[in-house]
Order: structure tokens, then C-alpha cells, then sequence
């Protein structure tokens, strides 16, 4: 549920969208590094009975909860108060564009999409576009207010990277392009322990106060290259080398550089080196010697880690004969 918080306090509901989570859980499948659907082993199928009875008993709860009392589970066992990140709301659905989420006033008469000017890659600048469209024959005057977050890999925000009020006029039949730049700067500190920037957009029709709209568009930062060599094939219980090499991709230093290696079957356990400080554009290149100790198809595992990244990882097949 999207809510809209004004001044005094007050909130507007301005969107609920029952198909955007719940749609996929996912998993590693046994010998392999393919994905692994396993959506069923952990809910009923939407719109079931089964699906529909545990709805109807977890609204229960909420509302119990929200009066203060506790509450009946399906066997009948009684359950106290817990606290829950979840808004109260009714079970009412709405069908939405994916690349918009608009107030309720049919039909919607702006059009907003994100274009990626570059590859987002942590390290540099993230550069994007929004573009509005309107389908009105009129001009429009609307207040843009645009917002950027790091986000966890529960889906919660860890902190503001930045805001952006403004106020522009956008031109019937026309499009209208906004540039969003966030410089590495400013999401550096808080992307170390997240997985995402959410990027959203409220929209408000000056001349109509009460048509709000609001785009979302989730960005995944790809990693700086890390590169591993691993000379041909090995021999099981004879020595072999592996070779680790990163650059330094930004106008920093990056300090409290580590490498862990680890792989089974290849290290008895995790190998971590310390590095020195890395300057910027400088490239460190490590060799590591290990004796793998079981043959057969192994995966060789490098995590790179310092103040301004996290978990950059790369992992190669090794081939052990016997």
C-alpha cells in the first residue's frame, strides 16, 4: 500500500497493488546453479480456498491486534500481541501499469517511465531519465517531488541518499525529460550493507490537487570486475595456484582490503589476506597456492571487501582429476 503523508500528519491512500510481492520464492537447485521455483512449498495458490482461508485469518489478526487482544490460529491455539511492520488496510484490489502507480481517478492522464542512461555499477555515478507524457489537451503545472533510498534485502530502507523538489510545466502531447543523477558520494556509506536504490516520483496536478501520482523504479547496482585465473585443471592432493586481480574503480583509497577465498573440496577452510591500501585506478594482484583434497567439479569461491564495498564476489568452475 502506497500512502501519500501530509503536513499535518494525515495520510492518503493512494495505491494498493496485491500482485507486487508473494509472486515468486526462489531457491538454488541441488546441483546446479540453476534457479529454483519453490512458490508452492510455501503458499497456497492465489485465489484457492486454502489461499483464501489463511487471508481471511491473518486480516483477523490484524484487527484483533489493532483493538489490543489476541487472537485464534487455525488449530485454535490463542496467541498474544506481537508487533508487525505491516499497515492495517482493506483487502480491496487495483490494477496498475508497472511502470506507473497512479491515484484512483480514471483514467490516468500522465505517463511516467524511468530509461537507464548508462549501467548502474557501484563505483560510479547512477544516471537515469524520467519521462512524462500527458495524454490532456491542455497544459499541465506540476509539482515533482523526487526520492532516492538504499534499500535492504528485506525490501526496507536503510536511509535517504537524496530529494529533489521541484516544479515544471509539462506540454500536451509533448514529452517531458527529467534527469536524475546520483553521484557515488552519495549512496556510497549507505550501499556497503544494501542490495538496491529505490527511486520513487509523487506527482501532484497543481491545478488539481487531489490527482497524485507516483512512479517507483528499483535499481540494482552491478559490481566492479573482479577477475580470477585458474591454470587448466588439477590433480587431486597436488598443489595449484590461483590468481586474483581489482582495480580500484574510484577517485578514492580504498582501505581495510581483504580477500577470502574458499571453495569445497579446494580449501579446508576459508583463506582471508589482508591487503594494503588500494589508490585510486591501481590494480592488486594476488596468487594463492591450495591443495585440493577431492576430485571431481568444484566451484572456487573470491569475496573482495574494503570501507567502500562489500561482498564483491566472483567464482570460477575447477576441474580436479583424480
Amino acid at each position: 500500500m502506497f500512502f501519500q503523508v501530509k503536513r499535518d500528519g494525515s495520510m492518503v491512500n493512494i495505491h494498493s497493488d496485491t500482485s507486487r510481492i508473494g509472486q515468486n520464492i526462489s531457491t538454488k537447485s541441488v546441483g546446479s546453479t540453476k534457479r529454483m521455483n519453490i512458490t508452492d512449498s510455501y503458499k497456497h495458490t492465489e485465489g484457492t480456498k486454502q489461499e483464501r482461508i489463511i487471508f481471511q485469518l491473518a486480516f483477523a489478526r490484524l484487527e484483533t491486534e489493532k483493538a489490543g487482544g489476541g487472537g485464534t490460529s487455525l488449530n485454535g491455539d490463542k496467541f498474544g500481541n506481537q508487533t508487525t511492520g505491516i499497515n492495517n488496510g482493506s483487502p480491496e484490489t487495483t490494477t496498475q501499469t508497472a511502470d506507473q502507480i497512479c491515484s484512483p481517478t480514471p483514467p490516468p492522464q500522465l505517463l511516467i517511465r524511468f530509461e537507464e542512461v548508462s549501467k548502474p555499477v557501484n563505483g560510479e555515478d547512477v544516471n537515469l531519465n524520467m519521462i512524462l507524457s500527458s495524454t490532456s489537451s491542455v497544459t499541465r503545472e506540476l509539482s515533482i517531488n523526487i526520492n532516492a533510498q538504499a534499500m535492504k534485502y528485506t525490501g526496507q530502507p536503510a536511509g535517504n541518499i537524496f530529494t529533489k523538489p521541484m516544479k515544471t510545466r509539462l506540454l500536451p502531447g509533448k514529452d517531458l525529460t527529467i534527469p536524475i543523477l546520483i553521484p557515488f558520494l552519495a549512496y556510497n556509506k549507505l550501499m556497503t550493507e544494501c542490495e538496491s536504490i529505490n527511486i520513487s516520483a509523487m506527482i501532484t496536478d497543481q491545478q488539481k490537487s487531489d490527482h497524485v501520482f507516483l512512479a517507483e523504479n528499483r535499481i540494482v547496482l552491478m559490481n566492479p570486475p573482479i577477475s580470477i585465473t585458474v591454470p587448466g585443471e588439477g590433480r587431486l592432493n597436488q598443489e595449484m595456484t590461483v590468481e586474483v586481480q581489482f582495480v580500484n574503480p574510484v577517485k578514492e583509497i580504498l582501505r581495510d582490503c581483504s580477500l577470502t577465498l574458499s571453495g569445497s573440496g579446494l580449501f579446508n577452510s576459508e583463506i582471508i589476506s589482508r591487503l594494503p591500501d588500494l589508490l585510486p585506478n591501481n590494480r592488486v594482484r594476488v596468487k594463492f597456492g591450495f591443495v585440493p583434497y577431492r576430485s571431481g567439479e568444484r566451484t572456487l569461491l573470491v569475496d573482495f571487501d574494503c570501507t567502500s564495498f562489500r561482498d564483491i564476489k566472483k567464482s570460477c568452475r575447477v576441474i580436479i582429476r583424480p
